[in-house]
């Protein structure tokens, strides 16, 4: 019985306890600030403290805050010698990366401890081959810059490459923190590795960067049925090359650096829209450094996108015909609808018009839109798939209502549609 009463004494006790702290907790003091969130820690790959299991770096994209880099790895690469000084006494807790640059300029890099009285050193190797990593082991290999000084608190224990740097090697004993940028052509690689000389230190962010001329673009994703900003799958290419600048997933807003004398390919995909493609010049990015990707979902009422300005012409017997300028444009759309052969689309026409003779200018809208589906059905879309019709006398009105608002006193020259009917 004594033992029974002691049980349930200690019980209760417990819960009396767990139920104090637990309003400990919850109970919040005035003026206390609430807790910040903590920065999330990007996790090191498996292996990535030796060269052959280097981390991908992408210039402008931060790489971190890591988690702390612990050890060596199974292969310690670097040790001093009588041949080569400017490099690690022995490695500690390194990180290795590699980073091929996807543009000429100057190679800048920027290495930040999560704790300023962190020591980081690195040192940077122009990657050669395959058997690049192993020629490293017994310093076959010399590094092309070192930077081996003391962290300076003052700037947060920080160090890199910069254009204002100077040194291609500073030596522990030295009090500057960045050597001189890298003159860097394109499609080079380079290997970076970082190496925190104390143990029980934390982990660090490293960002590249190329500085060269450049016009600055942002593509912004936009949903064209809300006109709200969206997330999108980001492929960027260099046209000349195809080579792969930028490759994101559900991503908003991308910033790029188009360079001069370079042509770029930018698609956009997202499901239950159509892809959104198209090519940017350095000309057109200094012109405008938006480019409002406008993604129209697949629905009755969407408006295909049409990448182009379409053009006609009319003879003196009234036969209206398209030009060759408007091909590319209408190329697109024979390719959109092959993607899609499921959709039946409605081509409406649209001409400019003074208001002289609506029913006229009606009828001329309707010779273009049916210019248009001869053409599409000339390259293979189904006739059952395609309907056409001119503008009706209401929208003609509705433009010249609109054009007499017009401070110019120009016409307004309307772009032909082709709206979703129906899907099959």
């Amino acid at each position: 019985m004594k033992k029974k009463l002691l049980i349930t004494l200690v019980l209760i006790l417990t819960l009396a306890g767990a139920n104090a702290q637990t309003q400990k907790r919850g109970k919040t003091n005035k003026g206390t600030k609430p807790a910040q969130p903590q920065v999330l820690e990007t996790p090191l790959p498996a292996r990535c403290a030796d060269c052959f299991f280097a981390v991908p770096l992408k210039v402008d994209i931060p790489f971190g805050p890591t988690e702390p880099p612990r050890g060596h790895g199974f292969v310690s690469e670097i040790g001093r010698d009588a041949k080569v000084k400017n490099v690690f006494e022995a490695e500690h807790n390194t990180v290795w990366y590699i980073l091929t640059a996807p543009y000429s300029g100057k190679l800048c890099i920027e290495i930040t401890p999560k704790a300023a009285s962190d020591d980081y050193d690195f040192l940077v190797y122009k990657y050669t081959n395959k058997y690049f990593c192993n020629r490293i082991i017994g310093n076959k290999v010399t590094p092309i810059r070192s930077v081996l000084s003391t962290s300076n608190s003052e700037i947060n224990g920080k160090t890199g490459l910069s254009l204002k740097g100077s040194l291609l090697n500073i030596p522990k004993s030295s009090a500057v923190s960045h050597a001189k940028y890298i003159d860097v052509v394109a499609d080079e690689k380079y290997i970076i590795v970082v190496d925190n000389v104390a143990d029980g230190g934390l982990g660090h962010t490293i960002l590249a960067t190329i500085n060269t001329d450049y016009a600055p673009l942002t593509v912004l994703p936009i949903d064209s049925v809300n006109r709200a900003r969206t997330t999108a799958n980001i492929l960027v290419k260099d046209k000349e090359t195809d080579n792969v600048i930028l490759e994101e997933v559900d991503a908003g807003a991308q910033k790029l650096k188009i360079l001069p004398k370079k042509a770029y390919s930018i698609s956009l995909k997202k499901d239950g829209y159509f892809n959104y493609i198209r090519e940017v010049s350095h000309a057109q990015a200094l012109k405008d450094s938006v480019l409002t990707a406008r993604l129209v979902q697949i629905k009755p009422g969407s408006n295909l996108p049409i990448r182009g300005e379409l053009y006609f012409d009319t003879d003196e017997q009234n036969n209206v015909s398209i030009l060759p300028e408007s091909y590319p444009a209408l190329n697109d759309i024979v390719k959109l609808l092959q993607d899609y052969p499921s959709i039946v689309v409605e081509i409406i026409g649209r001409i400019p018009t003074e208001g002289y003779n609506v029913k006229k200018d009606a009828e001329n809208s309707r010779l273009r839109a049916e210019a248009i589906k001869n053409y599409l059905i000339g390259r293979g879309i189904p006739e059952t798939n395609l309907k056409a019709r001119g503008s009706y006398l209401k929208e003609i009105e509705k433009q010249l209502a609109s054009q007499k608002k017009l401070k110019t006193g120009g016409l307004i020259n309307p772009s032909c549609e082709i709206k979703i009917l129906k899907t099959k």
